[in-house]
């Protein structure tokens, strides 16, 4: 295992195809965020959270730094507390 890296529990992890191969550690990714440009850095623990805790896919890789992820949350979540109160206007006429 790398220095600095973080063991996996491969029994925690979602296996999509039996062709792919579980991982065995996770070390700190280097990324620039799509939105901002921001350079970004996806630790071995928040991997390890995301592949083992949230079950996410083996395959997904972070894309956004975290105050561009929290705006489109944020921008989800509105949008979902008005199509809501626009369904709950149209049922109560």
């Amino acid at each position: 295992m790398p220095p600095g890296a973080v063991a996996a529990d491969t029994t925690q992890q979602v296996h999509v195809s039996p062709y792919g191969s579980a991982k065995k550690f996770y070390v700190d990714v280097a990324f620039k965020c799509k939105d901002c440009g921001a350079d970004e850095v996806w630790t071995g623990e928040q991997q390890k959270w995301f592949y083992e805790v949230a079950k996410g896919s083996l395959y997904a890789t972070a894309v956004r730094c975290r105050d561009c992820r929290n705006r489109l949350n944020d921008q989800r979540e509105l949008q979902r507390k008005q199509m809501d109160a626009a369904d709950e206007a149209k049922r109560n006429g």
